[in-house]
């Protein structure tokens, strides 16, 4: 990586850490004077034995540490030994820096306490990813010096987020018992950041190598596929961060919920990164439990009684037979419930194509008067709108048309209430206007849920093509000759709002003309054909108007089939009902 690079790298580091970014120095976690200027020396490159020796002596509780790891199973040194200078011959110079570096970085983030949140298990889960990363380290020839301490360092941000916002400390059991790219995720979610981004800034703000800097940085981005995909370069950073990304698989197989998701998903991106072979992998897993023991007692860490693989293993099977069981179960429930779902579903379609052919019944034989015209066209199985017309004994036609607020079964029940009561009430009163207002009143009066009925009606002289009609609430029904058109505008609120509202009918001449009744169906439909700049436009009273013009001159039956056909090949499937009357004058 170019230093360019990995200054830009940084600024992402610091921009994704925004919340973090501003903090002094005091405020984070670090370590004092003495372990710090022991880290300073061991980034040098010119460090001499004799005086890291020095460095190390004057910290009993780092000699003991160190002393005590060296000793352990961890490294298997058959002599045992007793002095800092022995240590640094057997171990070597490099292997002893990182070591330090790991101790140092523990003593300063273990030393403030956490209400709540469990810091041993923090600690395993970081030894348990340190001994993974040293042993990835021997087998895919990485940068094994420093596998260890990065495999310790790696989730240092997440406690720091700990430190910063302890009353989330209960959210740790969660957060460990998920696999690494949910538990990022949540991380994200809860804290607005991720440990990635502020281990990172941890790791500038105390000057550690760049290349710890860069794989705490990333190595979450290797469950990115391009990321994957580009993995293989042989620069020291990007294996170490690779390493780091298997760690945490190889942890999460030992802590998550998700046992059998944590080993698929381990053996699969082994392979992908390194080429590793499932045998391998399940290898370096056996020898976990019994190195995490030895490291962590050599620290002086409490873990507990470590589960060994096999025993991992017939958990996450049995585990696995126990979802298979439940979903085969939740299968079986699923068919069964689709079953009675089918059967629910036939049995309500029969019950609408009942109250479908109730609803047609209602609606008058078209075939009677020869004046009168009309057709509905439901979007649904039951239609809102109505309408109706029929002879009085003295010759007179009555005649309607509305819609309802609202669609389905209760707008269809509506409907056919306000149908009823426009038919009843014409047979016993002489006055259009006191019908309508009769009509009114029974609807306030057992109106429910704010519904209404926008409403025009009236009554035709056939003799002396002179009609009374009322619009209250509906779109203006449109009276069309040869000298022009008139709109008859709404008078009143539609029926069902308001009790007391007063109805006058208004008079007039349809001789030569059509009466055209419709509702917001027409006006309001998509058109799917036509200009490029109008599919999906409405057609609105304009377009509505035009069909009118363009057909008025046919038969009245051959003029509803034409405006039938034209609802069918021009507009868009339907959303709302379509109900048309017309009254000819002619």
């Amino acid at each position: 990586m170019s230093f360019f690079k990995y200054r830009k790298m940084c600024g992402r580091v610091l921009m994704a850490a925004a919340f973090y970014r501003d903090l002094e120095p005091e405020n984070l976690p670090i370590p004092n004077k003495q372990v710090m200027q022991l880290i300073q020396y061991t980034l040098r490159d010119d460090a001499q034995i004799d005086t890291m020796t020095r460095l190390i002596s004057v910290n009993p509780a780092l000699t003991a540490q160190l002393l005590g790891l060296v000793n352990s199973a961890f490294f298997g040194f058959r002599q045992s030994i007793k002095t800092i200078s022995d240590a640094v011959i057997a171990m070597g110079m490099d292997s002893l820096k990182n070591l330090v570096l790991c101790f140092a970085v523990k003593e300063a983030l273990s030393k403030k306490n956490i209400p709540e949140f469990d810091i041993d298990t923090f600690w395993e889960d970081s030894i348990r990813r340190g001994v993974a990363a040293q042993q990835l380290g021997y087998l895919v020839n990485g940068p094994v010096e420093e596998a260890f301490t990065a495999g310790m360092l790696q989730d240092i941000g997440l406690l720091v987020l700990f430190f910063m916002e302890p009353e989330k400390a209960d959210r740790w059991p969660l957060l460990r018992s998920n696999l690494p790219q949910l538990r990022h995720e949540m991380e994200e979610e809860l804290f607005h950041t991720t440990h990635d981004n502020v281990g990172a800034l941890l790791a500038q703000k105390w000057n550690l190598p760049k290349s710890y800097t860069f794989a705490i940085a990333y190595h979450h981005l290797f469950f990115n596929k391009n990321e994957a995909q580009k993995f293989g370069q042989t620069k020291k950073q990007s294996i170490l961060a690779g390493m780091m990304h298997l760690a945490d698989l190889y942890n999460a197989f030992y802590t998550c919920h998700d046992k059998t998701g944590a080993l698929t998903d381990l053996k699969k991106k082994s392979k992908l990164l390194f080429g590793l072979t499932d045998d391998k992998v399940e290898s370096l897993l056996s020898l976990l439990p019994g190195q995490v023991e030895e490291t962590s007692n050599a620290l002086n860490i409490s873990v507990g009684t470590q589960m060994n693989f096999d025993a991992v293993m017939g958990q996450a099977n049995r585990k696995l037979v126990e979802d298979n069981i439940s979903y085969q179960e939740l299968t079986w429930r699923l068919q069964n419930s689709l079953k009675q779902r089918d059967e629910y579903a036939a049995k309500l379609e029969a019950e609408l194509d009942v109250a479908r052919e109730i609803q047609k019944s209602l609606q008058p034989d078209i075939e009677k008067i020869h004046q009168v015209g009309a057709f509905n066209i439901p979007a649904f199985h039951l239609s809102g709108d109505f309408y109706d017309y029929f002879s009085r004994e003295d010759g007179t036609i009555c005649f309607c048309l509305g819609d309802v607020s609202g669609k389905g079964t209760s707008a269809a029940l509506l409907m056919a209430k306000a149908i009823s009561l426009f038919r009843c009430l014409c047979k016993v009163v002489d006055d259009i206007s006191q019908i309508v207002q009769l009509m009114n009143t029974e609807l306030c009066e057992t109106a429910v849920r704010g519904m209404f009925v926008t409403f025009v009606g009236g009554w035709l002289d056939p003799e002396s093509k002179t009609i009374n009609i009322i619009n209250v609430g509906h779109l203006p029904p449109f009276l069309v000759s040869d000298s022009g058109i008139i709109k008859i505008e709404a008078s009143d609120p539609p029926l069902g709002v308001l009790p007391d509202a007063l109805h006058p009918a208004r008079q007039f001449s349809i001789k030569d003309s059509r009466l055209f009744l419709y509702t917001d169906g027409f006006t309001e439909g998509r058109l799917k054909k036509g200009e490029a700049e109008d599919l999906g436009q409405e057609l609105g009273i304009k377009g509505f108007l035009r069909w009118l013009l363009q057909s008025r001159k046919m038969p009245l039956n051959d003029q509803m089939a034409w405006i039938k056909d034209q609802c069918k090949t021009q507009l868009a499937p339907q959303s709302d009902d379509l109900t048309l009357m017309i009254l000819s004058g002619e």
